[in-house]
């Protein structure tokens, strides 16, 4: 068992990260212009803070107005260039002689244009000045806040974009669960990065993870399906923290939302992963059926088509002690030619025979598997299989192409076995020629020169019987 939960804890760390880059898309929120109905919709939500409500923002001129209108045309057709030459011929030149919250808006602008350029270092620049502005509308601050927050994201700069979430969230008494995400998101980030210990790597994720799990609740609570990409972060959070039963519990929901094939091998994987380190022979039992039933659903789902993948659907079987379904499965796959036809598939599936007590069905693939091999191990176990049919005509022979191909463990043990089928057929001098190359052996030299002298009595009473019958 120790061999198969190994190659799914492979698998399941190779793919623990699958999706995991699109669980958060940033998209800031961001508008050349903002104005004061943003602000009157979320000032109803009763700010904490006395002097964010006590703000006084001076208006806004027409004829500046008028200029960010001329801008936001241009940005509208996506000539950033000419909105921003306007931005600069209109207002650029006389910043000192407009007020705090116009000065606010031209700095707000200046970092929609460049955001949409992709100047991402220009534009955290000109929202940092718009946050300089006094009597910021709350509204805006909060705006500004948080899309700086995104672009610090978007640079990986994931400390300062924690920093500015958590600026945010302070004035945010019914926050929404997608910037609870970005939050998560970037605490794993954090802890991914190259350099951090894997102490410091376990310290970001649990900050993180009760983000994600704010999210999750918010969106049950309005009877909404919390994403999937929200339960792919947690996962892969819960898995480097080696907390295995969480994993657990997360792919078996997503198996339910979302049954998806990887999602059924690595909660296979993890089963057997937990049921390699339980002590408790009466939980472990248990995980190692629920590791096979998993694995057993993602094949009758036909979800299982690498050749790796049918291989270790075998050998579940073959732990499970149901070497019937092994066969099956391999020799199913060996024909559809999703199972590479080696020597060591072809041995398994003929091992799987013989322990299903189908010694005929196994001669098949003990020759192919054979023939494929370097050494003579594998005729030896073909020849031993006619031996235990009364084949012994096709025994000596695959024992003795054993021999001859050669690279064998025990060649003298070879010998007595084919020294026995040769006894068997009546050959008494064959056999004593294969029991001689067996006494060369110290191992077999006392067995094989009782045979010898046993052959030579029985040799002694055969010819006796010949001269009584005349």
């Amino acid at each position: 068992m120790k061999k198969f939960t190994h190659l799914t804890k492979t698998l399941v760390s190779a793919t623990a990260g699958v999706a995991l880059l699109a669980a958060f898309s940033v998209a800031p929120v961001m508008t050349g212009i903002t104005d004061q109905a943003f602000a009157s919709s979320t000032d109803k939500d009763k700010r904490k803070f006395e002097d964010r409500k006590t703000r006084r923002t001076p208006a806004l001129s027409e004829k500046i107005y008028k200029v960010l209108g001329k801008a936001q045309e241009q940005a509208d057709a996506n000539n950033y260039p000419a909105a921003m030459q306007i931005l600069e011929d209109g207002l650029g030149y006389k910043l000192d002689k407009l007020n705090s919250y116009e000065r606010a808006q031209y700095y707000n602008f200046r970092g929609f244009l460049f955001y949409s350029q992709e100047k991402y270092t220009e534009a955290l620049k000109a929202y940092e000045n718009v946050l300089r502005q006094e009597n910021l509308p709350a509204a805006m601050e909060d705006t500004t806040v948080y899309t700086m927050a995104q672009l610090y994201f978007i640079k990986e700069d994931f400390k300062s974009s924690i920093r500015m979430m958590q600026r945010w969230l302070k004035f945010q008494p019914a926050p929404t669960a997608q910037p609870l995400i970005l939050l998560g998101q970037a605490y794993y980030s954090l802890g991914t990065k190259d350099g951090v210990s894997e102490k410091e790597a376990h310290g970001y994720f649990k900050k993180g993870i009760p983000y994600i799990l704010r999210a999750i609740d918010l969106y049950k609570k309005a009877g909404k399906q919390p994403k999937e990409n929200w339960y792919l972060l947690l996962r892969v959070m819960y898995f480097e923290m080696k907390e295995n039963q969480k994993v657990i519990d997360i792919l078996e929901l997503l198996v339910q939302k979302w049954p998806k094939k990887e999602y059924w091998l690595q909660l296979a994987g993890m089963y057997g992963e937990m049921a390699s380190d339980e002590k408790s022979e009466k939980k472990r039992d248990l995980l190692e059926k629920k590791q096979l039933a998993t694995y057993e659903t993602a094949y009758r789902q036909g979800f299982l088509e690498k050749s790796s993948e049918l291989v270790n659907m075998s050998q579940l079987y073959m732990y499970h002690e149901a070497p019937y379904w092994a066969s099956v499965v391999l020799d199913k796959g060996l024909k559809s030619g999703k199972i590479k036809k080696d020597k060591k598939n072809y041995e398994s599936l003929a091992q799987a025979r013989i322990n299903a007590q189908d010694m005929r069905q196994s001669l098949e693939p003990l020759r192919k598997a054979a023939e494929m091999s370097d050494d003579g191990e594998i005729y030896k176990k073909l020849g031993q299989v006619y031996m235990q049919l009364d084949d012994y005509k096709n025994g000596a022979k695959y024992l003795g192409l054993a021999l001859k191909k050669g690279g064998l463990r025990r060649r003298d043990s070879v010998a007595i076995y084919q020294g026995m089928c040769y006894f068997n057929l009546g050959e008494l001098d064959k056999a004593r020629k294969s029991f001689k190359i067996a006494a060369k052996d110290k191992r077999s030299r006392k067995q094989a020169h009782k045979w010898i002298s046993y052959l030579s009595k029985e040799k002694k009473r055969l010819r006796q019987i010949k001269e009584f019958l005349g």
